[in-house]
């Protein structure tokens, strides 16, 4: 089973993103603090992390550069989205595999996930 962790300031969209995911066979944390996001990458191990660019005293941007970087999220695979299309303009300078354009439905959300780990495999 194929582990996510997602980082957003929204508990509301990480509740319901939290539980799309599992009833799709996912195992998923979600986070609403970014400051604790590489302790939990090395303590959760996820396969693919979803990462909001718009955190509450982070920019996801920034904190995916740092996650690339770091040992631990050199291979790690990395969604980026936000509601601001601008924002993701360039989502590969910052280190991020794709990107996701809020709102987004449920299956463009699985379809992408999917995408990401199938090419993250094909990397390693």
């Amino acid at each position: 089973m194929k582990k996510l962790l997602v980082v957003d300031d929204s508990k509301d969209l990480l509740e319901a993103m939290e539980i799309i995911l599992i009833q799709k066979g996912y195992t998923v944390k979600t986070l609403t603090d970014c400051s604790v996001i590489l302790k939990e990458v090395t303590n959760f191990n996820p396969d693919l992390l979803i990462l909001d660019i718009f955190l509450a005293g982070k920019d996801g941007r920034e904190m995916c550069k740092e996650l690339r970087k770091s040992a631990i999220g050199k291979y790690l695979c990395i969604i980026i989205f936000s509601a601001s299309p601008k924002a993701l303009e360039n989502y590969a300078s910052y280190g991020a595999d794709d990107y996701l354009e809020k709102p987004f439905g449920i299956n463009s959300l699985v379809e992408k996930i999917e995408a990401v780990l199938n090419v993250c495999r094909e990397k390693a």
